[in-house]
């Protein structure tokens, strides 16, 4: 109903004022949350008044004449200093149950970003050991923004940047050789300091010292416990070999690699690929990258490392690429990436990063633009990190200590449902703190029980239909039934779906998506309280169950974007 009122005002429009140039995007339609000032209303007049000389009321008036009758619209109003009111026929009220019949799972989806490419990268935390819930919230986030992007049209690719070529690779298999060395030894001991201190990092030594033996032991290296870290991963490489030390690096990422996938299978997470950092030193990317700043006159060399000139682009100061021993900073792989991504001919390309990424924004978004010349739309949005609870009992979070609670752990406790759903009830850019005992909780107080009871509530009113022997049909011509306010409520609720679906995509907010899904819940639990449904009136009866059953299809096709089940028995 809204897209029948947005036309016929851009069509009053134009016969209103000759070339115009006013486009339909501009024209706010919104539910009138008061009946008595009708169904829908507009701010059109309000906002263009001035443009067009008129005052606000008058350009109302003008709007109104021009109108063409339309069956489905009643009455118009003007309403305060130039809103204009829709009062709505019951043909159009009932005409959203008669779509959802139709289109079934396809309902909500559209075509707005038909023939548009898209790539999604998410999470890529660094493979230095398992996710924790922290990463979670990304994760959940960078899913559920892929698949409402592709409910809108877009063609969405999801990859992971696996950083397995930085310095921090380097100290986790140094944390891996001195376990190592342990378990060879163990009257070796280490302090472990500045180095990564989880469990896994035992289990990692354990695998290769039960494939390799003593194949990787350097004699003194528990003497070198003085040395700085670089200090001590330079001798580590020199007296082992750089391919030895390549070799337990290989086995410690693909170990911890191995583990993130698992974990985010169980979140119900894939990848159409998974993009490695060395790759861009192997097939001389990052040497391009590098020759074609310079020839852009983009670097300087200042104390014998390499700058990019970012701040000419808005960043705060200009950053290194290449440090002063030739080694490759984080941006400078960055950078190569990201122009990889450009030559993947993405029309956009969307990086969901946790909110400490903040300051490194401008100088990616500066170099993207310098290789995509126009061709290629960054966006870049930051998601905060969640805050673990029991209860009112904070829990620490810190991969370097090895003290955090895994993402797997958090799944298996309180289901890969709750922790998709509670992840996605706020905005990505405001903190939240989970509670571990609301979401494994079984009442109204927990969002997504309460979404999921709603429908399992509908499915057993069609097994009591079975089961009392009584008939449904779907008609039509008997919606106009539906005149309780409950049910006028629950077919406005359904009308906007596939507005939310928009929205969500356009502002990169599932959270529009989750608070809908809770308000639907609601009023189907409102309405169920309140009514019977299977009524002896046959009449009244399949209409009921019509309106449920359209809500049963909205749960359905909201619950497969957010990645959740909807159970039929609770």
């Amino acid at each position: 109903m809204k897209n029948t009122i947005k036309d016929a005002i851009k069509k009053s429009l134009d016969k209103t004022i000759e070339n115009n140039n006013i486009s339909i995007d501009i024209i706010e339609i919104n539910i009138c949350k008061d009946k008595k000032f009708g169904d829908f209303s507009s701010n059109i007049a309000m906002k263009l008044a001035s443009k067009f000389n008129y005052k606000p009321k008058e350009f109302a008036k003008e709007i109104i004449k021009n109108i063409e009758k339309n069956e489905s619209i009643l009455k118009i109003e003007i309403a305060g200093p130039g809103f204009i009111n829709f009062f709505t026929s019951d043909i159009s009220k009932y005409s959203v149950i008669e779509n959802i019949f139709k289109e079934k799972e396809s309902f909500g989806k559209n075509n707005v970003g038909k023939d548009l490419k898209i790539l999604v990268e998410f999470v890529s935390a660094n493979p230095t050991g398992p996710l924790h819930v922290g990463h979670g919230r990304g994760a959940a986030f960078g899913d559920c923004i892929s698949n409402l992007l592709i409910e809108n049209g877009y063609e969405v690719s999801r990859e992971y940047y696996v950083n397995d070529a930085g310095k921090q690779i380097d100290i986790l298999t140094i944390s891996v050789l001195q376990r190592y060395h342990e378990l060879i030894n163990d009257s070796d001991k280490f302090s472990y300091d500045d180095l990564y201190k989880g469990e896994y990092i035992w289990d990692i030594a354990a695998e290769v010292h039960r494939n390799f033996k003593t194949k990787f032991q350097i004699k003194d290296l528990k003497d070198k416990k003085n040395d700085s870290i670089d200090e001590y991963i330079s001798y580590a490489k020199n007296i082992l070999t750089i391919s030895k030390f390549e070799e337990i690096k290989k086995i410690a990422v693909d170990f911890i690699l191995n583990d993130i996938k698992k974990t985010l299978n169980l979140a119900g997470i894939a990848y159409n690929s998974w993009f490695l950092e060395s790759s861009l030193l192997k097939n001389n990317s990052l040497k391009e990258i590098i020759e074609n700043l310079e020839k852009k006159n983009l670097t300087y060399t200042k104390d014998n490392a390499m700058w990019f000139k970012s701040s000419s682009f808005g960043d705060e100061k200009d950053r290194v690429l290449l440090k002063e021993n030739k080694d490759h900073t984080y941006l400078s792989t960055d950078i190569a990436y990201h122009r990889d991504k450009i030559k993947r001919g993405f029309h956009k390309v969307i990086n969901i990063w946790g909110a400490d990424h903040h300051g490194y924004v401008s100088r990616i978004n500066s170099a993207f633009n310098i290789f995509a010349k126009g061709k290629s739309e960054l966006v870049i949005l930051l998601v905060q990190f969640a805050n673990l609870y029991r209860g009112n009992e904070k829990v620490s979070m810190s991969t370097r200590s090895g003290e955090f609670v895994t993402l797997e752990q958090l799944i298996k406790e309180v289901g890969s449902d709750a922790t998709r759903f509670f992840y996605l009830t706020r905005k990505s850019d405001q903190h939240m703190d989970f509670d571990i005992e609301l979401a494994k909780s079984n009442n109204s107080n927990n969002p997504v029980y309460y979404v999921q009871y709603a429908h399992a509530r509908i499915c057993s009113i069609f097994r009591q239909l079975k089961e009392k022997k009584m008939n449904y049909e779907y008609e039509k011509e008997i919606l106009h039934l539906l005149d309780k306010e409950e049910e006028l409520k629950i077919i406005k609720k359904l009308s906007i779906y596939p507005e939310i679906i928009i929205n969500s995509s356009k502002k990169y907010d599932p959270h529009l998506l989750t608070n809908y899904m809770v308000e639907l819940a609601q009023e189907i639990h409102s309405y169920y309280n309140k009514f019977q449904i299977l009524v002896d009136d046959k009449n009244l009866r399949n209409a009921r169950l019509s309106l449920i059953k359209s809500a049963k299809y909205i749960f359905n096709n909201s619950s497969k974007i957010i990645g959740i089940e909807m159970p039929e028995k609770m």
